[in-house]
């Protein structure tokens, strides 16, 4: 009977550890999924101010090259 008892708790212990093991491996998974849609944000603005900084850089460009035309 007191080994019976100890043998429930031993059980129960471990199905806890299981279930902490599983929400820790889903935790886990979760950060690493934030963390590479951040990444990919992150990235994706990047590219877009790159982009608008080179269409404003030709539009200076095609600026400055008419004006000079229009000058000489």
């Amino acid at each position: 009977m007191f080994l019976d008892k100890e043998l429930e708790e031993i059980q129960a212990a471990k199905a806890r550890l299981g279930t902490r093991c599983d929400l820790r491996r889903k935790l886990v998974l979760l950060e690493a999924h934030t963390a590479w849609a951040g990444f990919r944000r992150k990235l994706s603005f990047a590219s877009l101010g790159l982009s608008l900084g080179f269409q404003v850089s030709a539009l200076a460009l095609g600026y400055l090259s008419r004006r000079k035309k229009q000058g000489s």
